[in-house]
């Protein structure tokens, strides 16, 4: 029998996830990606707890998403995710997402990093990760280059990490770090606009309780980039790095 390589997973936009227009949050489409991520290394046998019990973890390492709309609450995805490839400390796990009518909602990759759970020292998938999973196609064509640093500070804003932030890691969840870089946008942005793509590196870890400040730079002209990047203020670490493109879909239609 021929080993399915893809894993799909239909999720429901619930009250919940969804902003003031009733479109999906962006932390909604990537939780959906996370959760989809989960059911495939589960269906595999490589999951957080399947890695837990050799005394290592999964870690994201890089996100880039590609939006192509916002589902309304109510409104049925399909997630198709994959392992796309793998790479000395790196492996690659890339998505898909379609409405009902099979029109996409959202392309992204990604690049994930095994871990020890004792000193947090990274580990070559090689070693963990069998070939026989790998389908190497890739929804975005990304070898993840360094992300810019902000150069000229126009907006910034502080965050506490809560408890729900929290994942089985007992880090700050990464799809929290997407959130964060919205909160972060100045007013006139967050209520007119939404990102239409996402990257983010992660580079270092915060825990329960520390602070967090978001820097940002607008774009120098009209269809830039956004840059931010995320500090744990107690101990001056860059957590996270970021750059966006946003646009405005126009207002929600019932």
């Amino acid at each position: 029998m021929e080993r399915k390589l893809f894993y799909d997973q239909e999720f429901e936009i619930l009250s919940f996830q969804v902003d003031l227009e009733g479109r999906a949050h962006l932390s909604a489409l990537m939780n959906y990606l996370q959760d989809a991520a989960r059911g495939h290394s589960i269906r595999e046998g490589f999951s957080v707890f399947d890695l837990f019990a050799k005394g290592v973890t999964w870690v994201v390492s890089r996100y880039h998403v590609v939006i192509n709309r916002y589902p309304r609450l109510g409104e049925k995805i399909q997630v198709k995710t994959w392992a796309s490839g793998k790479h000395g400390y790196y492996a690659l796990r890339d998505f898909k997402a379609h409405d009902a009518e099979q029109k996409t909602i959202l392309t992204a990759t990604s690049s994930w990093m095994i871990i020890e759970l004792e000193n947090r020292r990274p580990v070559k998938v090689e070693n963990l990760f069998p070939d026989a999973l790998v389908l190497t196609e890739r929804a975005l064509n990304d070898d993840f280059p360094t992300l810019p640093i902000v150069e000229n500070l126009d907006h910034r804003a502080t965050f506490r990490v809560l408890f729900e932030d929290l994942d089985y890691n007992r880090h700050v969840n990464n799809v929290v770090y997407s959130r964060w870089a919205v909160e972060g946008m100045p007013q006139e942005v967050l209520f007119s606009e939404r990102p239409e793509e996402l990257e983010i590196n992660y580079r270092s870890e915060a825990f329960w309780g520390d602070e967090i400040e978001v820097i940002t730079q607008k774009p120098a002209g009209p269809n830039g980039v956004w840059i931010q990047q995320i500090y744990n203020l107690a101990t001056g670490k860059e957590v996270a790095r970021l750059r966006s493109r946003w646009k405005n879909y126009g207002r929600a239609k019932d």
